[in-house]
């Protein structure tokens, strides 16, 4: 099933409504990019919430857990980052590093 599918889904207005609560937050408390992200991403700037959607430094809620990799649409934490940000983590996934025993 692709990502685009599970968007539009089941849980598709509930992520929507998480989506503009999170960018409300941001603009009032003027949180970071990656602001709470527990894999690390974002470059810590100022997101400007008024920029067009279009523009490479506007708003975009990234799931820390990308869907690609079995990450829900609903139920998981929203992290603001910047669309050119959001875009250079895609669908990375934190590596857990092993010491040999």
């Amino acid at each position: 099933m692709g990502s685009r599918s599970i968007r539009d889904g089941k849980g598709h207005r509930a992520y929507r409504r998480l989506q503009a609560a999170l960018k409300r937050r941001t603009k009032a408390q003027s949180l970071p990019c990656g602001y709470g992200s527990p894999s690390g991403w974002g470059c810590g700037e100022q997101i400007d919430t008024d920029l067009p959607h279009t523009h490479r430094l506007s708003f975009t809620a990234d799931h820390d857990q990308a869907l690609a990799n079995g990450g829900r649409l609903v139920g998981q934490i929203l992290i603001p980052m910047h669309k050119s940000c959001n875009s250079r983590k895609s669908d990375n996934a934190v590596a857990e590093i092993w010491a040999a025993t």
